[in-house]
């Protein structure tokens, strides 16, 4: 579903960190890539990705709050609910 995508994305940002932060044959393509993707449309596209992954994050957080008000008022979480919290809890961890 959404778990698998997120730590793709993880990944590739882990992987533009190293690339940045040592000195290797893809920095410098790195950097113009980047820089390539500052111009022009590229601060459209971050900002519709950006909002994009808000709204998906503010609807894992407002079925995390569901789930746990759905506990408080029956006093426990049956064992699907829990394992429900636990996916959109390790799916916000991710995305945020």
């Amino acid at each position: 579903m959404i778990i698998q995508p997120l730590f793709f994305l993880v990944f590739v940002e882990i992987i533009v960190i190293l690339t940045l932060l040592f000195r290797t044959p893809l920095r410098r393509p790195l950097i113009t890539v980047l820089d390539a993707l500052k111009k022009g449309r590229g601060p459209v596209i971050s900002t519709t990705i950006g909002v994009t992954l808000l709204v998906v994050l503010i609807s894992i957080l407002f079925n995390v709050t569901k789930l746990q008000t759905r506990a408080k008022d029956s006093g426990n979480l049956n064992p699907t609910d829990q394992l429900l919290l636990a996916y959109h809890i390790l799916e916000a961890s991710l995305l945020g």
